[in-house]
């Protein structure tokens, strides 16, 4: 639109210079000369209503910043720096057992793909890992287009025989501690560790370096009990999850607090909680455009 300021400009001095040629004939004939009726006023009058209609309709604005704190409430709203989460998914055989419906590993799907659906809808990045005697990659830099990719292929997952949760809990620790966004991990578990290193000192090496870490319980395996009692020693968030059938506005919620906590935690812990929001003030508009009514009307009052 700015760029049609000049042709406008231009087409109007032209329309001005040949009705300024006839008015002085004109005058020349009824022996009117020196009474030019068009007036300076009038000119400039028509030129800056042109002028005005072609910055109006560009749409200008004031751009300021302002500075928001980024708290668990308000996370998933402002515009925050992108995350890393990194799901760490138990794929041992225990997973498979029926006492939530329809299984535990039903379940865990069911909340991951929740988590997936919200993170990639923000821009952040997302990585999938399965672990039984040994980490393993699932799907790695999940978006948006490639959700559902990922989710068959983790529907496809066999389950295998260990569980090392202490493993995984170091191995996304890790991962978390080199990564060069802020990255929170979570652990999906049925809580029934049988191989690798002790949880204890997996969560004991966490919660010292202070990395974002959350875990989420599945089923009801008494085993679960150690690993409950481990978190809520050294302060790391724990949930438990049983969503059965019909209840996914259910899982939504929990899969909703549980991603928004994760991403906090991420940011306050790289000190990305203080950001800056641009805001456009549109006002401007306003005042151009009380402006161009009494120069339109004013250009229009010469043929009155």
């Amino acid at each position: 639109m700015l760029l049609l300021m000049p042709v406008s400009v231009t087409f109007l001095l032209l329309l001005h210079l040949r009705s300024r040629g006839k008015s002085r004939d004109l005058a020349t004939r009824l022996g009117k000369l020196g009474g030019s009726r068009i007036s300076t006023m009038f000119v400039f009058a028509k030129f800056t209503t042109a002028v005005i209609i072609c910055i109006v309709a560009a749409q200008p604005y004031m751009l300021s910043y302002s500075s928001i704190t980024v708290t668990p409430d308000n996370v998933l709203l402002v515009n925050a720096t992108a995350t890393r989460l990194m799901v760490l998914l138990d794929i041992s055989t225990s997973m498979g057992y029926a006492d939530t419906h329809p299984s535990r590993i039903s379940n865990a799907m069911g909340l991951v793909e929740k988590m997936l659906a919200m993170a990639t809808s923000r821009g952040d990045r997302v990585d999938v890992y399965g672990f039984s005697d040994a980490v393993k990659p699932l799907c790695t830099a999940v978006n948006s287009s490639t959700l559902d990719t990922c989710m068959a292929r983790l529907r496809e997952t066999r389950l295998e025989r260990y569980s090392a949760i202490g493993d995984a809990i170091i191995y996304g620790y890790t991962y978390a501690m080199v990564s060069q966004m802020p990255t929170a991990a979570l652990i999906v578990t049925d809580g029934a560790p049988n191989y690798g290193s002790p949880i204890q000192d997996a969560l004991r090496t966490v919660s010292a370096a202070r990395v974002p870490l959350a875990v989420v319980l599945v089923g009801n395996d008494p085993r679960s009990l150690q690993l409950e009692e481990a978190c809520r020693e050294h302060g790391i968030a724990l949930y438990r999850v049983a969503i059965g059938p019909g209840e996914d506005e259910a899982l939504k919620y929990v899969s909703e607090r549980l991603y928004a906590n994760l991403r906090f935690k991420a940011l306050a812990a790289t000190g990305n909680i203080d950001i800056k929001v641009p805001t456009k003030d549109y006002s401007i508009q306003l005042c151009l455009l009380a402006l161009l009514v009494p120069l339109f009307l004013l250009s229009l009052a010469e043929g009155l």
